[in-house]
């Protein structure tokens, strides 16, 4: 059974277990496990699986009767209806139930300009209201099925049965897949690989950072070598301009003028360019929780979203001629190994923001919060502000370098939390190192203070 996909799983076999032919699309982010769940859920079904390439409407139809008809017995039309009707016709002695097509990659079949979407919806509606097949369109182009295909259908009138979104995996899902203790090794890899299931295929938890860094990251044959340049090549246009903005994204020039004063590239083109990139779910634009101190707000901040891409902009692409000079452990003793550390800390907030919702969903908090986000601010960062029906705040403030938070950090802390105009009612101190002797001493007899280390996360 896969880690943390059981509700998708469970409304997927929903949908093929209505006496009634349908289409449902499964959907989400390259690597991020759309891959192994739909193997999951085919398992013990009658299923036909094809994979669609880039190619014209009548090669595509071709290609899947090549695939379908082996054995030549058939002959075939260059039609998608000869396909789907060959699934169904296609007699397994070993199995007499209903049939699963798989059509993985489809959106290179509507994006071809055939007749794909006319002919799947004509074919489907023939069998309507019998219980002969389910057709499961796969894709790994999240934005692209939430925008352009959504609007296909609506200007085709065309309706699917249904759509399943695979998202990232939380950080508990990754401990429970993964299968170690080592909370400190589980972190870094959630830094570089986030929830994309899929990707921690190639991590193996009984190798070192370093050793799986090099593997997968420095090594010439290494699956994710090129994997942050090989992306944006894949999805779009111009990729010397989209790598120069990721590039100083991961540098930390993350608004609009000092991504223009670095590269010198107009700000209406950086804009346009980073809309682009949000539309593909590499950058995202970081949106402050709303609160009565917005004159007080850092406005127009992104930052990379993807995990693999921020890690191979941070750590590989500044420096591709020295490991093309150099050894691979030469490389990450003298570019990585100091960084690292810091680096992967960068995802601690997120870890707390989500022991939070655990504890929230349990009602292990004083509050019961409703709503929750984060708040960048012109003086500082309050990691989490949660708000419940009553109007009680929560603060969450979690200390993303190595060692233990001190009392003038929490001073800070109270600063910045000034400049929201809220007032606190309760504070939620992270720090994976603990806290120093002051911090404990201060806070020990504030009621509305609550201290958090690793024995406390792990």
């Amino acid at each position: 059974m896969l880690q943390g996909r059981n509700e998708e799983l469970n409304t997927l076999n929903d949908f093929f277990e209505r006496k009634e032919s349908n289409i449902v699309v499964l959907y989400g982010e390259h690597l991020v496990g759309t891959s192994s769940l739909w193997r999951e859920f085919a398992g013990g079904k009658d299923t036909t699986y094809l994979k669609a390439v880039p190619a014209s409407g009548r090669e595509q139809a071709y290609l899947f009767a090549k695939t379908l008809n082996w054995n030549g017995e058939t002959e075939f039309d260059y039609s998608f209806t000869s396909v789907f009707e060959s699934v169904i016709s296609a007699v397994n002695p070993n199995k007499h139930e209903k049939k699963l097509l798989i059509l993985s990659d489809f959106h290179f079949l509507i994006q071809s300009g055939s007749a794909f979407l006319e002919e799947l919806n004509d074919f489907i509606q023939k069998y309507r209201y019998e219980d002969k097949i389910m057709v499961l369109l796969v894709s790994e182009r999240g934005n692209w099925v939430e925008n352009t295909l959504v609007s296909e259908l609506l200007l085709k009138k065309i309706k699917f049965q249904g759509f399943v979104k695979v998202n990232p995996l939380e950080f508990l899902d990754i401990v429970c897949m993964m299968n170690t203790e080592e909370f400190d090794k589980l972190l870094s890899f959630y830094a570089i690989l986030g929830g994309m299931q899929d990707a921690y295929e190639h991590f193996t938890p009984a190798l070192s950072l370093r050793q799986n860094i090099i593997g997968t990251f420095l090594l010439p044959g290494g699956v994710y070598r090129s994997y942050g340049m090989d992306l944006i090549k894949s999805e779009l246009r111009e990729p010397s301009v989209y790598s120069t903005i990721l590039a100083s994204l991961a540098e930390g020039r993350n608004k609009l003028n000092d991504l223009f004063l670095h590269t010198g590239f107009s700000r209406a083109k950086i804009s346009v360019y980073l809309k682009n990139l949000t539309e593909i779910s590499i950058v995202e634009k970081v949106k402050s929780y709303d609160t009565p101190g917005a004159e007080n707000t850092k406005k127009g901040v992104y930052r990379i979203k993807n995990p693999i891409v921020k890690f191979y902009f941070t750590f590989l692409y500044p420096h591709e001629t020295e490991l093309s000079l150099i050894g691979e452990e030469e490389f990450y003793n003298t570019y990585i190994k100091d960084h690292i550390d810091n680096y992967c800390m960068q995802i601690f907030p997120t870890i707390c923001e989500e022991f939070l919702c655990l504890a929230n969903e349990r009602e292990y908090l004083p509050i019961k919060f409703t709503k929750y986000g984060e708040w960048v601010g012109k003086t500082g960062t309050v990691d989490i502000i949660a708000q419940d029906r009553e109007r009680q705040f929560l603060f969450g403030y979690c200390k993303k370098e190595r060692g233990l938070l001190t009392y003038d950090e929490f001073i800070k802390l109270v600063s910045v939390t000034k400049e929201t105009h809220l007032t606190p009612d309760y504070y939620y101190l992270f720090s994976l190192d603990g806290f120093d002797s002051q911090t404990l001493n201060e806070l020990a007899d504030r009621e509305n203070v609550f201290l958090f280390d690793r024995t406390d996360l792990s």
